[in-house]
């Protein structure tokens, strides 16, 4: 029997298209990435559009509850023990506007002072609120305060910084005056400075429990007390450009003049 000797094994040569990737295949490689990149980078935008509007949000809340918080609290500590003396400018000198108190002359002791206006064109952005409040309720940035009785101002006045700009907010200022019977050195000792930067308008709404009804105004024709109920509404631009507007009321007490 006979023995053919073995053959060696040819192994064949590989096909182009099984050396590598084909063009096709590398289009399409490069397509799915390019997809979930861009959609990676939709998550990612989306995520800091949230993030950012929150933040926005969470700083106009901020400035509005500041806001509302201070003027609920001195409203709160109002007093009718005495009349409103004249205002005070900003540079502590006696303003022309007739006093509100009986030492002066006053026919009717004005205790209670709220007053509609304009300031830079904005509806209601002129609102000024004017009342006496005992002490515990002023708040002082550096750290200053007047003790016992001082009159208290919220106005509104617009931010020189903001001079031509086409949308700009407005000042909301408050005055503080310690109450005395020497108006001069109670005026050239009067505290002011502005609460916030960021305000559009301010607008205020009182409750005469006498009437059941609301008004805009509280001035001569309600000198005897003050109102039952103050509301007031805030209208406020956050640091992303975007109008919020927050509302809140306190009701005020009543006390009994002191003799």
């Amino acid at each position: 029997m006979s023995y053919l000797p073995e053959q060696p094994t040819r192994k064949l040569p590989r096909s182009s298209s099984q050396s590598g990737l084909t063009l096709l295949e590398v289009i399409l490689a490069i397509s799915i990435l390019a997809i979930m990149m861009s959609l990676n980078y939709r998550i990612l935008v989306g995520i800091v559009q949230a993030k950012t509007a929150i933040d926005d949000k969470r700083e106009g809340m901020f400035i509005a509850n500041s806001v509302l918080t201070r003027i609920s609290r001195e409203l709160q500590l109002a007093t009718i023990d005495g009349g409103l003396l004249p205002g005070c400018d900003s540079a502590g000198a006696l303003s022309t506007q007739p006093p509100g108190g009986s030492g002066a002359g006053a026919a009717v002791r004005q205790v209670f002072k709220g007053e509609q206006g304009s300031a830079g064109g904005a509806q209601g952005g002129g609102a000024t609120l004017t009342f006496l409040a005992k002490e515990g309720g002023q708040y002082i940035p550096d750290g200053g305060t007047h003790s016992g009785v001082v009159q208290i101002t919220y106005r509104v006045e617009p931010d020189p910084d903001q001079k031509g700009e086409k949308n700009p907010t407005l000042l909301l200022v408050r005055d503080e005056v310690p109450y005395g019977k020497n108006v001069q050195r109670a005026c050239a000792n009067a505290i002011h400075f502005p609460i916030t930067k960021n305000l559009v308008s301010l607008e205020f709404q009182y409750f005469d429990k006498k009437t059941e009804e609301w008004s805009a105004e509280w001035s001569e024709g309600k000198t005897v007390s003050p109102p039952a109920i103050v509301q007031f509404k805030i209208d406020l631009r956050t640091p992303e450009g975007n109008l919020e507007s927050y509302t809140s009321a306190v009701s005020i007490r009543s006390e009994k003049q002191t003799p």
